[in-house]
């Protein structure tokens, strides 16, 4: 009886430390899905190579300084008032392609999904035409 009770004191430290552990983690998870509240995914009807020049073109015109761009991953950065915006081109099918335009103000700190929302629907219109 005595190592019964014993087993019992000693695990009950081990399970509540796992319980606080497994709420952590939700945690974690919960709060990294909320903090995508700037990034906008769109499916576009252009194969990825054109939806890139038209997105570097497009970055170029709107950016008042020079825009970053990464042709082997489809990248491109610029400063659009005030705003960082970061748009990826991903290859969906042979003439489609998934655009990914995301945006963060005041030095990258916090999520702009105003700005994100309107570069994504001028980069969509732009590229319809």
């Amino acid at each position: 009886m005595r190592k019964l009770i014993l087993a019992s004191v000693l695990l009950v430290p081990f399970a509540t430390s796992c319980i606080v552990a497994a709420a952590g983690a939700a945690g974690v998870v919960a709060s990294g899905s909320l903090t995508d509240s700037n990034v906008y995914v769109t499916q576009v009807n252009c194969d990825s190579r054109t939806a890139w020049n038209i997105t570097k073109k497009f970055l170029a015109e709107q950016s008042k300084e020079l825009i970053e761009w990464d042709d082997q991953t489809r990248v491109a950065k610029a400063n659009i008032d005030d705003s960082v915006v970061t748009v990826k081109i991903e290859t969906w099918d042979v003439d489609q392609c998934q655009l990914t335009v995301s945006a963060k103000k005041f030095l990258a700190t916090m999520n702009d999904g105003e700005m994100a929302k309107i570069i994504s629907e001028r980069l969509v219109r732009r590229m319809r035409q």
